[in-house]
Order: C-alpha cells, then sequence, then structure tokens
C-alpha cells in the first residue's frame, strides 16, 4: 500500500510527485506512457500498473491529467472498488461536471474532492504549492494534513466545483494583469526607466489599490451619489488613452481596445456617470 497515488505525471503531476515524496509519503504514480513515470520512480516512488491499481493502492488518488473529461473517464473506466477511497481531481470543472465526477466515486462507496492548484510547478515541487479544495468534506478532513505537508490548502466548501469557481474568481484578473505588467516592462525598456524602480513601484502600490477597490465598491451604480470619484466616462477616455499610446509604442493594444469598448457600452446604458466599480455589470459587443 502507498499513503497516496498519482494519475498522471505531466509536468504538474511530476511536481506533486516530488513534492509528495519529499514530505515522506510513500507514492504510487501511473501514466499512460509508462517510461515517463519511470523516470519518477525512487525509493519512496513506485510504479502502479494501471488505473484500477493506482485508485486502490492509497487511500487518496490524486487524478492530474490534461482535462476534466479525461480524469472522469479514467475513473469511470478503470472499475475499481473505491470504498473508502478519496479521489481528487486536479482539472478544471463547472459545478455540473464535479457533481457528475462526484456522483460516480460516491456510487463507488468513495469521497471526491476538487483539487485547484493556484500555483507554479516549480512551487509545488518546493513544498509551496497553494490548493483550493472543495467536495465530500469526510475526505477532506482525512487527508488535509498529507495536503497542507506539500502546501497551503484551503477547504471552500462541500459543493463540487467550489474551489475552480473560487479560482476563477481570484485569478480572473491576474492574466490582463500580467500582460500589463510586461508590457509596463516594455515601456520602461523603451523610454530608459529602471527596471528595478518599475517592480518595487508595482510591489508597494499595487496592494494598496487593490484593497482600495475592492472596500469601496458599491453595491449597485447610482450616478446621483456625489463622493464618485472616478466615474465610468473617466476610465472609459483613460483606456482608450492607454490604447493610442501602446500603439504608438508597437504595443499590442487589444485588451485596452476591448476596456474601451466595455466602459463605452456602460456609458451607453446610462452609467457614465456612476462609480466606474459598476463595469462588471455591464457587458460590451465588438
Amino acid at each position: 500500500m502507498s499513503d497516496v497515488s498519482v494519475i498522471g505525471t505531466g509536468v504538474m503531476g511530476s511536481a506533486l510527485v516530488e513534492a509528495l515524496a519529499a514530505s515522506g509519503a510513500e507514492v504510487a504514480v501511473w501514466n499512460r506512457t509508462t517510461d515517463k513515470a519511470e523516470t519518477l520512480s525512487g525509493p519512496r516512488v513506485r510504479i502502479a500498473q494501471s488505473v484500477a491499481e493506482a485508485l486502490t493502492v492509497s487511500p487518496l488518488a490524486v487524478v492530474s491529467v490534461s482535462d476534466h473529461e479525461l480524469a472522469r473517464t479514467l475513473v469511470e473506466g478503470a472499475g475499481p472498488d473505491l470504498q473508502g477511497k478519496a479521489v481528487a481531481s486536479t482539472s478544471f470543472a463547472t459545478p455540473e461536471q464535479s457533481r457528475a465526477f462526484a456522483a460516480i466515486v460516491s456510487a463507488a462507496g468513495g469521497g471526491y474532492l476538487d483539487l485547484s492548484i493556484l500555483a507554479y510547478p516549480s512551487e509545488v515541487r518546493s513544498g509551496a504549492g497553494v490548493f483550493f479544495i472543495s467536495g465530500d468534506r469526510t475526505a477532506y478532513e482525512a487527508h488535509r494534513e498529507r495536503l497542507e505537508q506539500i502546501g497551503r490548502a484551503s477547504y471552500v466548501d462541500e459543493a463540487p466545483g467550489a474551489a475552480y469557481i473560487s479560482e476563477m474568481a481570484v485569478l480572473l484578473a491576474y492574466l490582463p494583469m500580467a500582460v500589463g505588467l510586461l508590457q509596463g516592462l516594455r515601456i520602461c525598456e523603451q523610454h530608459d526607466l529602471p527596471m528595478e524602480w518599475f517592480k518595487k513601484t508595482v510591489v508597494e502600490l499595487y496592494p494598496f489599490h487593490i484593497r482600495s477597490l475592492l472596500d469601496r465598491v458599491p453595491p449597485e451604480a447610482d450616478s446621483s451619489v456625489s463622493s464618485v470619484e472616478a466615474s465610468v466616462e473617466v476610465w472609459g477616455e483613460g483606456a482608450a488613452e492607454y490604447a493610442a499610446y501602446l500603439r504608438e509604442l508597437g504595443l499590442d493594444a487589444g485588451m485596452y481596445d476591448a476596456l474601451h469598448r466595455l466602459f463605452a457600452a456602460a456609458s451607453e446604458a446610462g452609467d457614465g456617470d456612476a462609480d466606474w466599480t459598476c463595469i462588471a455589470g455591464h457587458t460590451a459587443t465588438r
């Protein structure tokens, strides 16, 4: 028997295997391409010969494959006895998809968990993973210590899919922000602004602005409120100005063009003078 099994040894799956083994766990590993799994073999890592074996030799099996449908197919098709076992999937899924997966595991006597990973593989490998978890509370409590040995685990809710929805809510702003930061670095390069100054300023300024934004979000748009400091119209004009200058610099302005369309749509809907934080309630067509 092993302490935990990992099904799928891609970049993230391999990182999970290494982190778990480094934490002292005995790990069983299965991958469709056996050679890839064998590169992870070691004193605490052994190769399972099938998905069914991987699911039954450990009290906890983490399925880390490319998509949710494949994860569900592997578990459903293996036909193992999951009585008393926990199955955790790392692939993003809608609540409906997670409920269907949970039903399969539950019908076999096991507990299903969504395991959303908010960290790069290198961070997981070093034991600094960040995990959002939802699903069977009993299964989570049974394996909480194991997961906390490789990072920070936060239980979200019993509802299947809640971890993935929470991940999306938290990380939705990250990609456009990251693209904006990378473009900001290019602007600094083109204007001979010090890189270290840019990094230091961003790290110091962003936390303040993020906290300020989240603290002041009004419950609904209200153009009559006299305390509006930045309106939809103001931010719309700003987005247009940013887009124009990005084009001058030879950088892609598509993200700010899209934002300008969104703010324009909000203005056309009558919220031009409202606090700009109402923007999430609007949509714009191309």
